[in-house]
């Protein structure tokens, strides 16, 4: 590492070995929190700041473009990449509407997931 600051990332899914494998790869690049839901993730946005958030969309009780929504009403600034098994167009289009940067199919591929994240940072 060259001494700058790594970038923070947040990672939303109610899976938690999602969410760890997520961590595991990303962690050399990025100052990385988890957070297993929507709920959680609204105290970890609060407290952490996230400059990133990988969210997933199909979650229990507080769901991804729920809470999509609410994060860009709230913090704007924040990069939001939407992650899901089941995009179809429609589920695609109304995410970016909805104010996310991108969206990413499950399984992740993490090369790819990098190159977003960084035009995100960019």
């Amino acid at each position: 590492m060259d001494g700058k600051p790594k970038y923070k990332l947040l990672v939303v899914d109610d899976n938690k070995s999602n969410c760890e494998l997520a961590q595991r790869l990303l962690e050399d690049c990025y100052d990385i929190e988890i957070a297993f839901g929507g709920e959680e993730a609204i105290s970890k946005i609060y407290d952490f700041s996230p400059v990133v958030i990988l969210l997933d969309i199909k979650m229990p009780r507080l769901t991804g473009d729920e809470l999509v929504k609410m994060i860009k009403a709230w913090r704007p600034e924040i990069h939001i990449i939407m992650v899901s098994a089941h995009f179809s167009p429609e589920i695609e289009k109304e995410c970016m509407e909805n104010g996310a940067f991108d969206c990413i199919s499950k399984p992740l591929d993490f090369e790819h997931l990098k190159k977003t994240i960084q035009k995100a940072l960019n």
